[in-house]
């Protein structure tokens, strides 16, 4: 039987542990042990093309969860969520106000970089 010193495997008994999973678990270092490692990269901001009534808009869109509305340097407005989902609910459900549909789009970075230099930067309404 071969004698496994503690000292080359972190302070940890591998006697102890019956299974090769829990083996492999607990040499594992602790921050990696059931975390989500997939990075979610998808936007969250949406640009309403047909309407450019910021404060009617941030009225609208914030019962979808904390936005911020800034006009969009190609057409229309942009609202920013803090979460994905509220986005997406908001893309799904937000698209009357009143008697009128709003024209939804999801935020695309190309939009952004291809944007006139000479846009003159807008405060934020919260």
């Amino acid at each position: 039987k071969a004698v496994v010193s503690t000292q080359s495997t972190g302070g940890l008994d591998l006697e102890s542990i019956s299974s090769g999973d829990r083996k492999r678990k607990a040499l594992l270092p602790k921050t990696t042990r059931g975390t989500n490692t997939n990075l979610d990269l998808r936007p969250k901001e949406i640009v309403v093309k047909n309407c450019e009534n910021a404060e009617e808009l941030q009225e609208h869109f914030s019962k979808f969860g904390p936005c911020t509305v800034l006009p969009s340097a190609v057409g229309g407005v942009i609202i920013g969520f803090d979460r994905r989902r509220d986005a997406e609910m908001a893309y799904v459900k937000g698209r009357m106000v009143e008697e009128q549909e709003l024209e939804i789009e999801w935020n695309s970075p190309d939009e952004v970089q291809n944007a006139s230099p000479n846009q003159v930067p807008v405060e934020p309404i919260r």
